[in-house]
């Protein structure tokens, strides 16, 4: 049975670990290796869980786990006769695709707390990551904190106590967990503490090596192969367990591209809805998207960085292929230089610029908009929200950014607007009132 030592991670905020559980939609699967770390980051899934019914009980009682601090036994207890009920509990003879039957294991008190341990401890740390994430400018050196009694595994203790910059790549692959009961940690650390206590800032170049492995064979007798990241300095060699090369936090906050794309295929419009509200309104989101802002318009030195701001609901995306032809990447991102120019002089001096906590808001904004119009005359998309002020946010759907491989909707301006002049506007013909009301 798994060990994992969850202490650590209770003390963490539980509302981002919450945020983050919520934001996942569903996966059906048979076997543990059809999925890797990032298909798990975006999607909850059990083995041999193949029932819709089986899968929100479990994930409804996770939920409550996180929120409430339900314990390991009071899940198994809750859990175990809504299983039964439903079926899933116990062996039972399953025929697979070579058309062989054998005895395969649904639910057990075992399975229970693998599913339990396993889902705290990716939901935790997806949390901690965002949470980590949104203060790396006064805590920008991470330190891998390992768990060093006699379970600990040497593959781990290997990264014991090394400091990176928030920003190595290697904390896109050995974020932890890396692997299965992992109890590894990451700390966050201020340029005084690295130097008050004499440690050394090292760097993951050249020394991370990606592969596939094989991870077994499943149910029908077919070979898997399962991703996994090795690093290595000098002597010592850190190797994540199949399928646990990744970062579930970053798969969750910075593979939006890809989970824009998924969110289509789900072919239950609730659910599917349901997911673009709850990773809309995550405020762990919203407070790296915060920080982002701030430190651009400190600096005012724009590159070409680009930011997700959140999803474009079925409704509006709907609308836009229809009147336009084309279909909107349904990602709305906003770049570095289409901040600094929405938050120019000539808007200054036009009374029509935004406050820095406006900007900061953008996503919310976007996600609580009054009302959205299209721009007949520009082929844009307006919304129009309430932050200090009446505000337009104009978006271009879809729009290739320089640097970017996939098209997004891009914010190319916001400032504030009259709602006098958009009562006009639509009275006139000239913007189309797609969701809402001015």
């Amino acid at each position: 049975m798994l060990d994992i030592d969850l202490g650590y991670a209770m003390k963490l905020e539980p509302k981002l670990a919450v945020d983050y559980f919520r934001s996942k939609g569903y996966k059906i699967t048979w076997n543990w290796q059809e999925m890797s770390t990032q298909a798990h980051a975006q999607a909850f899934t059990v083995a041999k869980a193949t029932s819709l019914d089986v899968l929100e009980s479990i994930q409804l009682e996770l939920d409550r786990a996180l929120a409430t601090g339900t314990t390991e036994r009071e899940f198994k207890k809750n859990l175990k006769p809504v299983l039964e009920k439903l079926g899933w509990w116990g062996k039972q003879i399953n025929v697979n695709s070579h058309g062989d039957a054998e005895e395969v294991q649904l639910g057990s008190p075992r399975r229970l707390s693998t599913i339990y341990r396993t889902n705290l401890a990716t939901a935790y740390q997806a949390g901690r990551y965002q949470q980590q994430l949104a203060s790396s400018e006064t805590h920008p050196y991470w330190q891998y904190i390992a768990t060093m009694d006699n379970r600990t595994r040497a593959a781990h203790a290997a990264l014991h106590l090394k400091v990176f910059r928030y920003d190595d790549p290697i904390w896109q692959k050995l974020y932890p967990p890396n692997g299965w009961g992992c109890r590894c940690r990451v700390r966050a650390l201020t340029k005084s503490q690295v130097e008050r206590e004499g440690l050394a800032v090292e760097s993951s170049k050249g020394k991370l090596e990606t592969y596939e492995v094989s991870a077994g064979t499943n149910d029908s007798g077919d070979a898997c192969q399962s991703e996994v990241t090795q690093f290595k300095s000098g002597n010592q060699t850190m190797r994540t367990d199949a399928g646990w090369s990744g970062n579930v936090g970053s798969a969750a906050m910075g593979s939006d591209i890809n989970i824009a794309k998924k969110l289509t295929t789900l072919q239950n419009r609730k659910l599917r809805q349901q997911v673009i509200q709850s990773l809309n309104n995550a405020p762990a989101r919203h407070d790296a998207f915060a920080q982002w802002v701030g430190s651009l318009l400190t600096t005012r030195r724009a590159g070409n960085a680009v930011q997700p701001l959140g999803f474009m609901t079925d409704d509006i995306a709907e609308q836009v292929k229809k009147i336009s032809g084309i279909e909107p990447a349904r990602l709305f991102a906003v770049s570095e230089k289409n901040i600094l120019h929405a938050d120019s002089l000539k808007h200054q001096k036009t009374c029509v610029k935004l406050t820095l906590k406006d900007y900061q808001s953008l996503p919310k904004l976007i996600a609580d908009a009054q009302a959205v119009l299209w721009d007949k005359q520009k082929n844009n998309l307006l919304y129009i929200a309430k932050g200090s002020d009446t505000m337009k946010i104009v978006i271009n759907a879809p729009y290739n950014l320089k640097g970017q491989k996939d098209a997004l909707d891009v914010v190319i301006n916001a400032y504030k607007a009259s709602i006098v002049d958009l009562q006009k506007s639509i009275k006139g013909g000239l913007y189309v009132l797609l969701k809402g009301e001015i």
